[in-house]
């Protein structure tokens, strides 16, 4: 069966409506830097480039995620960024996720990098571009994916659920990319799974902190339209994975009943397994009285 392509523009339009603010911005920026660095030399002030780092040049290490050096390196990373961005956003907010954008998220894997080419690989590396937080946001999927679907079974192969996210890193790193910047790409998603497994945990800025702060700024972040506070976000987890039940209950996995809202819990043990199958908690009553 054939796609339907009708309406496209319709639909690209009205995705774009409704992406969150900080997605917005970071896309927005992305677009204006590759325009300017087109005109100007801006992209050699804000790319990762071990062989001029130093301190007077920290800035890198939060810039380099925006800097692109072809049409179609931005077009891809901008494609394949603006959901997983956006999906993070809806479910963390926009003040945690700015924190943790310009953070741990653009600076460790920047860190890591520089070190060790500058230590091992004669400090000539040179990187841009969104597609560290791409390879992050899939590594952070595919480890949360594990905790509830261990492995496949393909024609009777055990596949673990991580290996698909790490053979098509290879094949656009080896066809794509042309190994261009698998270096960082490595940091990128080893702390991808670290966030993913709460490892990071500490480097979390406190959701009482930012509360306190959305509550004394209320009155500006309620004038940044499609800024999501705490109270709005979303429940997290529920695209994550529909596992088969069926099949890995014969090898022994034991997988939770994942609900759309992971927030009252897994059913599948105690109370909630004696309430059967249904997500639906309470006495019920028939319809009409």
């Amino acid at each position: 069966m054939l796609p339907n392509f009708t309406n496209v523009s319709e639909r690209v339009a009205g995705t774009v409506r409704l992406l969150p603010i900080l997605t917005r911005v970071v896309l927005g920026v992305c677009v204006v830097v590759y325009i300017v660095g087109r005109v100007v030399d801006i992209d050699e002030l804000l790319v990762l480039r071990t062989s001029v780092f130093g301190f007077s040049q920290l800035h890198r290490l939060n810039t380099y995620p925006f800097v692109h050096f072809n049409f179609l390196q931005v077009l891809i990373n901008l494609v394949a960024v603006t959901y997983p961005l956006s999906r993070f956003e809806r479910e963390n907010g926009t003040l945690h996720t700015l924190l943790m954008v310009v953070g741990p998220f653009s600076t460790f894997p920047a860190i890591a990098y520089t070190a060790v080419d500058k230590l091992l690989l004669g400090g000539v590396g040179t990187y841009g571009g969104l597609s560290t937080f791409i390879v992050m946001f899939a590594a952070m999927d595919a480890t949360r994916m594990r905790r509830y679907k261990p492995y496949y079974w393909v024609a009777g192969y055990r596949i673990p659920s991580w290996a698909p996210v790490v053979g098509v890193w290879l094949l656009l790193e080896i066809f794509v990319l042309g190994g261009i910047g698998w270096l960082i790409h490595i940091f990128a998603m080893a702390v991808g799974a670290a966030y993913a497994a709460e490892y990071l945990k500490l480097l979390e800025p406190p959701e009482k902190v930012l509360k306190f702060v959305e509550a004394k700024l209320l009155t500006i972040f309620a004038r940044i339209p499609h800024y999501v506070s705490l109270e709005a976000r979303e429940a997290a987890g529920h695209t994550l994975v529909l596992p088969t039940f069926q099949d890995e209950s014969t090898r022994g996995v034991d997988l939770p009943n994942l609900r759309m809202n992971p927030r009252n819990g897994a059913g599948g043990s105690g109370a909630a397994g004696a309430a059967g199958s249904s997500n639906f908690g309470g006495v019920g009553r028939p319809l009409g009285s």
